[in-house]
């Protein structure tokens, strides 16, 4: 999803925080209970054969997190706090957050906070401390490339994205990654338009392999990833040979509450009955308004959406935490937006209703049922 504002130019790195490093030390030590996922026919698994949903949070970029709202550090501290009473809830639940990278060429966005190749300043000083500070509160990381374009246009930069990160996320179980946030590849018929991404996107899954054999990966569709369905005739090949991967889902207002709304659930239907299915954005609020559909509610797409997921066991992340980055989570005093037009106390509240179900077993008993 786009921002609304343009943002400043890339000004370079700012010195590293201490907390952050702090953070560091704290998320090599946590014991969490975040065992690596796998792709099983339809669904995610953890390794006992549990069937995995996960349900939480998108960052906004991580880089503009970093410099403008205080830090992904004290925004992941505000999106697992379990002694929050807003809304309906005692705390917030999430088992997954997504971390957003937009690329140095992006042109959407630019913050000081880039990923660079050949250099590690963004790795080591950021994106390294955030992810293992995932770990440490027990939740699932998206190491997320944020594009949002045509796959073929991108090819390059995207191959030096996952050639640096593929290798160093390798060991560790809490990570997924997030191949392409949104390819465009308007190319013709829907089948044309996965067969697009598709060619690109099976470049990308060899090279991650390569040096990630075990991560779950996730696949985005043409059409800002509504164009899925072909995937299940014309899959990509997984060269580790089981096709551990989901295909990623985008479904807004605007889709959900259109006229050809069906076609856009036709897509997840018909993928969904060969892989698992992501939803990484969903999400409304007041200020998110589409002329050609009525306003968003609690009651006409964030519960009707939620309930309709959760029947093919699809996980899911809600773009997005800011409250200037739509649709918005928080108001500008980090309160949440609450309300039958806003999605933020309704997301807090969903989360802790699911906070039991389809959860991956504690690492003490491996072939438990979740409680």
């Amino acid at each position: 999803m786009n921002n609304v504002q343009r943002k400043p130019e890339w000004a370079g790195f700012r010195p590293v925080r201490r907390t952050i490093g702090f953070f560091l030390f704290l998320g090599a030590l946590a014991a969490a209970a975040v065992p690596r996922l796998h792709a099983e026919g339809t669904v995610l698994k953890d390794p006992a054969g549990n069937v995995v949903v996960l349900r939480g949070v998108s960052l906004i970029d991580v880089g503009g997190t970093e410099k403008q709202f205080g830090g992904a550090i004290r925004m992941i501290d505000r999106l697992t706090n379990r002694d929050d009473p807003q809304g309906s809830s005692p705390g917030w639940y999430p088992k997954v957050i997504r971390i957003p990278i937009y690329p140095p060429d992006e042109e959407d966005y630019k913050s000081p906070w880039t990923f660079i190749p050949g250099r590690d300043d963004f790795y080591e000083k950021l994106l390294r401390p955030v992810v293992d500070y995932c770990k440490s509160k027990d939740v699932y990381a998206i190491v997320d490339w944020h594009y949002i374009g045509n796959t073929f246009d991108h090819r390059e930069t995207t191959r030096q994205f996952w050639e640096y990160m593929a290798p160093r996320f390798a060991d560790d179980s809490h990570v997924i990654f997030e191949l392409f946030n949104e390819p465009i590849n308007k190319v013709g018929t829907d089948e044309a338009c996965w067969l697009s991404v598709r060619q690109d996107m099976q470049e990308w899954v060899n090279l991650i392999r390569r040096h990630a054999p075990r991560t779950l990966l996730l696949i985005a569709g043409a059409n800002y990833s509504q164009i899925i369905g072909p995937a299940a005739d014309h899959p990509i090949d997984d060269p580790i040979g089981n096709k551990n991967y989901a295909i990623v889902s985008h479904i807004y207002p605007l889709h959900w509450l259109s006229e050809n709304a069906q076609w856009y659930k036709d897509h997840i239907l018909r993928c969904a009955k060969v892989h698992p299915v992501f939803m990484s954005e969903w999400g409304f609020s007041r200020t998110f308004r589409h002329r050609s559909v009525p306003p968003a509610t609690i009651d006409n797409y964030g519960r009707p959406l939620m309930d309709w997921i959760e029947q093919f066991k699809i996980s899911s992340t809600c773009w997005a935490a800011s409250y200037d980055w739509e649709p918005r989570l928080f108001n500008p005093d980090w309160t949440l937006r609450c309300g039958p037009y806003e999605m933020g106390c309704f997301l807090k509240d969903y989360l802790y209703e699911k906070r039991n179900d389809d959860q991956p077993a504690q690492p003490e008993h491996p072939s438990a049922s979740s409680p």
